[in-house]
Formats: C-alpha cells, sequence, structure tokens
C-alpha cells in the first residue's frame, strides 16, 4: 500500500461536496442508560470535541489529564507488543481521491499518525457514513419523521418517529446543517441513548496542520 507524506494528503485533499455545510465547531456528549431484568441501571457518559471544516472532519475525546498520563504510563512501561489505544487518540476523518473516507488517528502523546485501512473500520468501531460522520445525523431520515411544535432554538426543529417499541428524537438544525440533539430509546425505558452538541466558536488554529515531525504508521504495525 502507498502512503502518501502528510503534506501532501493535505495539499490534495479535494472538496468534494456538491453542497458544503459550513464549518462547525462543538462539543458533544454522549449519555447512555440501561435497566437490566433484575432492575440494576447501569449509566455512562463521555465527552468529545468535535470540528468539520470544509471536507475534514476532527474528534477528539475529552479525557482529564492526570488520567491520561497515568493511562500512558502503565500502558508504555509494559514489556512487548504494545496495541494502538484509539480511543485515546483523534479520530481525523478526509475523503480519499475517490470520496470514500480517509481514516487516520492522531495520537499527541507518543507522536504518531495512524492509518486505518477499511478492512480494519470494525476493530475500531467506525462507520463509513458521509452523512452521519458530517451532520451527526443523515437528514435524509428527517422526511419520515413526524416534525413537532416543541420550542426549539433559531433554526432548528424537532422531529420524532416511532416503530414498535422504539423511539427517535431529532433536534436539527437547518442553519448549522447539524444535528443538536439525537435521542433513542425503548418506549418501556429498559434503554436510552442522548447526545447533546453544544456549539462552539471555531479554533484559531487547526489541529491537523500541527502534526508536522509526527511518525506515521498503520494500525495493522500495532497487530501481534
Amino acid at each position: 500500500m502507498i502512503r502518501l507524506p502528510l503534506t501532501a494528503l493535505l495539499l490534495a485533499s479535494p472538496l468534494i461536496w456538491a453542497n458544503p455545510q459550513p464549518d462547525q465547531a462543538a462539543q458533544i456528549t454522549y449519555e447512555t442508560r440501561t435497566t437490566t431484568p433484575d432492575g440494576i441501571v447501569k449509566e455512562s457518559r463521555w465527552q468529545e470535541r468535535w470540528l468539520r471544516v470544509g471536507d475534514t472532519l476532527w474528534s477528539e475525546r475529552l479525557i482529564p489529564l492526570p488520567l491520561a498520563r497515568a493511562f500512558h504510563a502503565r500502558h508504555d512501561r509494559q514489556r512487548g507488543h504494545k496495541h494502538f489505544t484509539h480511543q485515546m487518540a483523534a479520530r481525523w476523518v478526509e475523503p480519499d481521491a475517490q470520496g470514500k473516507p480517509y481514516l487516520r488517528y492522531a495520537d499527541r502523546w507518543h507522536k504518531q499518525v495512524v492509518e486505518v485501512p477499511a478492512a480494519e473500520y470494525g476493530m475500531v468501531g467506525f462507520q463509513p457514513d458521509w452523512a452521519k460522520l458530517r451532520q451527526l445525523f443523515d437528514p435524509a431520515h428527517l422526511a419520515r419523521m413526524q416534525p413537532l411544535d416543541t420550542p426549539a432554538p433559531e433554526g432548528a426543529r424537532w422531529y420524532q418517529e416511532e416503530r414498535d417499541n422504539e423511539r427517535t428524537r431529532v433536534l436539527w438544525s437547518q442553519a448549522r446543517q447539524l444535528a443538536l440533539v439525537v435521542e433513542s430509546g425503548s418506549r418501556d425505558g429498559w434503554r436510552h441513548y442522548r447526545m447533546t452538541v453544544t456549539p462552539k466558536a471555531l479554533p484559531t488554529a487547526l489541529p491537523w496542520l500541527s502534526l508536522d515531525g509526527f511518525q506515521e504508521l498503520d494500525i495493522r504495525d500495532f497487530f501481534d
């Protein structure tokens, strides 16, 4: 497989979108809740910083520095082969020459950029769905959902869909071309998911432009 230098990839990245969405920066909060048959409630919550600039997407988990430092200290002291922990790195997605997702992770801690070929997407839980990646919800699905009169921010509207025991609600911003809230779960309450998008100001410096000197690797380089 031929790997292009980072500088060449940055210069050659094509703007392939017929109707490009406006550049956006956000902080995203994810929350899940499940209730087991014996009544145990399990909840998870995590956040990430998210960027959409032109045809480039960048997202990175917000991890307190002391926890990240402790994790890497333990991981890097391990003897033998060290696996790549993609959750601790920033996800960087651009279209390749054919317009398909080109996935890399930028690990600032170890100063590495790690390419993930399409055959390994399942390993990192990556779904190459451009609409969902760029807009956090496929707007084509809104056509089959019921618009609601629920109060919403200016330029946005709530939509809802119910099927069998499932309910989905979406707060869609037409101006931002972005889902601001996605809720889904069972109507009986045993499972619930919520994604909340808080818009932020665009950064003055784009993070993928500060990777000079990073080692270029393939995720398969970490396989045993």
